[in-house]
C-alpha cells in the first residue's frame, strides 16, 4: 500500500493536479504520526482491541465448525459462538458468586481465624544481640500504609471514577470488536492483499500464510500451556489442602493460605522461567533464552498483553526479515524451503 501511494503513476485525473513525491511523502509521514498518537492516547482501547482480534482468531475455527457442520452461514454461527461466549462469561461470576454464597460462614471464620493467627506471630517479641527483630514493627508499618492507601483512595475519587469509565468503554469495545472481527475479520487478508501491486500479491499472500501458521501455533501452545499450569496449579493444591487436613501445616488455616500462595508463586516460575520458554521456543523455532527476553521485555512495556504478544511478534518479525534479507540480496526467500528434485527420478527410488 505505502509503495501504491509512492510509486504510483504521475498522471493526473482529469480535472484533479497530481500530488509530487514529496507531498505524498509528507501526508504518509503525517498520517502516521497521527495513528501512533491516536494509539498511545487512546492504549486502554486499543488493547481492548487486540484483545478482541486475538479472541476471534482463537474463536475461528468454532465458527468454521458451526458452518460446516450445521450448514450455517457465517452470520448466524458468529451470533451462535459470541451467545455462547456470553454465556460462559457471565455463568463465571455466577457460579464464584454461589459458591462464596454457600461457603460464607466457614470462608469468614476461616480468615477470622487466620488474621488472628497473623497477629498474633507479628506480635511475637524476637531479639537477636539485644536487636528487635520483632514483626511487630512490620506490622505496625502495614497498618500505617493500609490507612494511608485509604486516604489516598478516598482523595482521588475522581481518578477512579475515570479509571473505571475507560475500563468500562474499553469492555464495551472489546465485546464489539469481538463480534464484528468473528463475522467479518476473513475479509481483512484479502483486502490487504489488494493494497499491493499484482505482481507482489502472490509473495505478499505467501508471507501472510507463514505468519497465518505462526499465530495459530502459538494460540494452540498457549492452550497446552493453560492446561498444563491448571493441572499443576490442581495437584499442588490438593497436596496441600491434604497436608493441611493431616495436621502437617503449622499456624493451620493461615499456613493453608501461605502455602497456597507459596504453590502459585512456584507454578507461575516453573510457568516463566521453563515451560513457556521451552515450549514456544520449540514449536516456533525460536532460542528458548530469546523468548525468556521477549516475554521480560514484554512484561516491561505492554504489562501482561506484552508478555502475551511477545513471542508471536518475534516470530513474526523473523519471518519478516528473512524475506527482506534475501530480496535485498536478488534471492528467493523461500528456496530454501522447497525440496530439490533429483534429475533422475529412478535413480532416486534405486536409493
Amino acid at each position: 500500500m505505502i509503495y501504491n501511494l509512492l510509486v504510483m503513476a504521475d498522471s493526473p485525473a482529469p480535472n484533479s493536479p497530481a500530488w509530487s513525491r514529496t507531498t505524498r511523502i509528507f501526508v504518509l509521514v503525517v498520517l502516521i504520526v497521527i495513528l501512533l498518537a491516536l494509539i498511545i492516547l487512546a492504549w486502554p482501547l486499543f488493547q481492548a482491541l487486540v484483545i478482541a482480534g486475538l479472541l476471534a482468531y482463537l474463536l475461528d475455527p468454532l465458527v468454521l465448525f458451526f458452518m460446516k457442520g450445521g450448514r450455517m452461514k457465517r452470520s448466524w454461527a458468529t451470533i451462535l459462538v459470541y451467545t455462547l461466549l456470553l454465556l460462559v462469561i457471565a455463568a463465571i461470576p455466577a457460579l464464584v458468586g454461589t459458591l462464596v454464597y454457600t461457603w460464607f460462614d466457614e470462608l469468614t471464620m476461616n480468615l477470622s481465624n487466620a488474621w488472628t493467627e497473623m497477629q498474633r506471630w507479628l506480635t511475637r517479641p524476637i531479639i537477636i544481640l539485644g536487636v528487635d527483630l520483632s514483626p511487630r514493627t512490620l506490622f505496625d508499618s502495614l497498618t500505617t500504609s493500609m490507612g494511608s492507601t485509604v486516604s489516598s483512595i478516598s482523595g482521588n475519587s475522581f481518578q477512579i471514577l475515570s479509571n473505571l469509565t475507560t475500563n468500562i468503554l474499553a469492555i464495551l469495545v472489546g465485546l464489539v470488536s469481538l463480534f464484528y472481527l468473528l463475522r467479518d475479520g476473513v475479509q481483512i487478508k484479502p483486502w490487504f492483499e489488494e493494497q499491493f501491486l499484482p505482481e507482489y500479491r502472490p509473495e505478499v499472500t505467501r508471507l501472510l500464510n507463514e505468519i497465518d501458521q505462526v499465530w495459530r501455533l502459538f494460540l494452540r501452545v498457549q492452550i497446552i500451556i493453560f492446561i498444563v499450569l491448571a493441572i499443576l496449579m490442581l495437584i499442588g493444591a490438593v497436596l496441600v489442602i491434604w497436608l493441611y487436613q493431616l495436621g502437617l501445616i503449622p499456624f493451620s488455616t493461615l499456613g493453608l493460605i501461605v502455602m497456597l500462595i507459596i504453590v502459585y508463586a512456584l507454578v507461575q516460575q516453573v510457568d516463566n522461567l521453563w515451560l513457556r520458554p521451552q515450549m514456544l521456543g520449540h514449536h516456533l523455532r525460536i532460542h528458548p533464552g530469546v523468548v525468556f527476553v521477549g516475554l521480560i521485555i514484554g512484561l516491561a512495556i505492554g504489562n501482561i498483553l506484552g508478555a502475551i504478544l511477545a513471542v508471536p511478534i518475534i516470530a513474526t518479525a523473523k519471518i519478516l526479515w528473512r524475506y527482506v534479507q534475501h530480496k535485498m540480496a536478488g534471492q528467493d526467500p523461500w528456496a530454501e524451503d522447497e525440496m530439490v528434485q533429483p534429475a533422475d527420478p529412478q535413480l532416486e527410488m534405486g536409493k
